[in-house]
């Protein structure tokens, strides 16, 4: 018998854990699972067919991304976002992404800048609120990773899903108040994107922390705290 033969259950259960973590932090992130909602291991079991091992794995997995709490009794819910959390995801955000843009910029070449473009067209075809934050959350993801800085990389992941969450909230907030998300987002990615392809890192530092800052004061202005589920 094969040595990995023994393995497979605790690969299977990974492989499960995993998936459920996936759909489960898709449903945070884009606001179907709503704020302050428990998620209680035995009915999260019965949904998706499983133990509870992966059920508890998947959970400790969306804790360790930001957008789940457990209370003294170990139970979970889904972290409420405050004005609070808005302004220190934008804080991080604007310090580690200006970076990375004044180090991205001083290497920009003509591919980034069509594969930029690319995202930006697929943003204006986007068919839902969730596909326009994940395209976007993409963009700026690909200039972290293109300046090659690892520890500035690692510290943005450790917030990248708590920004989409920020981010998908805020698209959804801008269609109730009849504004056009993809618009906003395009034009001010295309604002961006001549920054980064102009040859001048400190201008592309300074457009990117503008283009955060302004979409933090925005959303706090127009709606300052995430309601969260009785």
């Amino acid at each position: 018998m094969p040595p990995s033969t023994p393995s497979a259950p605790n690969s299977s259960r990974r492989n499960l854990a995993e998936d459920i973590t996936a759909r489960l932090r898709r449903e945070i992130v884009s606001g179907k699972i709503k704020p302050g909602t428990s998620l209680a291991e035995p009915d999260l079991a019965e949904r998706f067919g499983a133990s509870r091992a992966p059920i508890r794995e998947a959970l400790i997995a969306l804790e360790r991304d930001g957008l789940v709490e457990f209370n003294d009794r170990s139970r979970t819910r889904v972290r409420p976002l405050t004005t609070i959390d808005f302004e220190e995801i934008c804080s991080m955000r604007m310090a580690l992404e200006s970076m990375a843009a004044r180090i991205a910029a001083a290497q920009w070449t003509a591919k980034d800048t069509l594969a930029i473009e690319e995202n930006i067209r697929r943003q204006q075809g986007a068919a839902t609120l969730g596909e326009l934050s994940h395209l976007d959350v993409d963009m700026h993801e690909y200039v972290v990773r293109l300046s090659g800085h690892r520890r500035l990389a690692a510290a943005w992941r450790g917030i990248r899903w708590q920004f989409e969450m920020c981010l998908a909230y805020t698209h959804r907030l801008q269609q109730t108040l009849e504004f056009e998300p993809r618009r906003i987002t395009v034009d001010s990615h295309r604002r961006l994107l001549a920054a980064l392809n102009s040859g001048k890192p400190e201008l592309a530092a300074k457009t990117m922390a503008t283009h955060i800052e302004g979409s933090l004061e925005w959303s706090l202005a127009q709606f300052p705290i995430v309601q969260s589920v009785a």
